[in-house]
């Protein structure tokens, strides 16, 4: 099923609903929720007769939030700036980042992610997104005499 964007949505379990919207709504929910995956989309959950936009979804989506902090990890609330921070202290590593901030040991996506979905493609995508970031910076460094040649500022004679 589209969502109103266009953007083909995947099926999501009423106990993904009922973790995400508040009571006053959980007299819509039936089994024909889908989630819209268009970062650039409003509209979180849909049916043939409902949509649920980020206004009344009570958790952040991460790839749908504008602002700071971007969850990536709902089971063990990490987010972009605790992979950021981990990286800054020495994780080089997708694995690395995984021990010094827990994410994606906790295995209750179906509940706590909105996306209903294991968080783990987004998240490895991002940590390797910014150590790559990162890597091509330190090459660009490196690449940078620590001392400029002799002849490079002198005026020509």
């Amino acid at each position: 099923m589209k969502c109103v964007c266009g953007t083909k949505g995947w099926k999501v379990k009423k106990i993904t609903l009922g973790n995400h919207l508040d009571p006053e709504y959980w007299h819509l929910i039936d089994d024909d929720f889908h989630f819209c995956p268009n970062p650039d989309c409003d509209v979180v959950y849909f049916s043939r007769k409902v949509t649920f936009t980020v206004k009344e979804v009570k958790t952040k989506v991460f790839f749908k939030e504008k602002g700071s902090p971007k969850p990536l990890c709902y089971c063990k609330q990490v987010t972009e700036e605790d992979v950021i921070e981990a990286i800054d202290r020495g994780a080089r590593s997708v694995e690395e980042v995984e021990r010094m901030t827990g994410i994606g040991n906790g295995g209750h996506c179906l509940i706590t992610n909105p996306s209903g979905r294991c968080c783990k493609p987004n998240y490895t995508n991002f940590i390797n997104k910014i150590l790559e970031t990162r890597a091509k910076a330190e090459d660009a460094r490196a690449a940078i005499p620590e001392t400029p040649s002799e002849d490079c500022c002198t005026p020509e004679r």
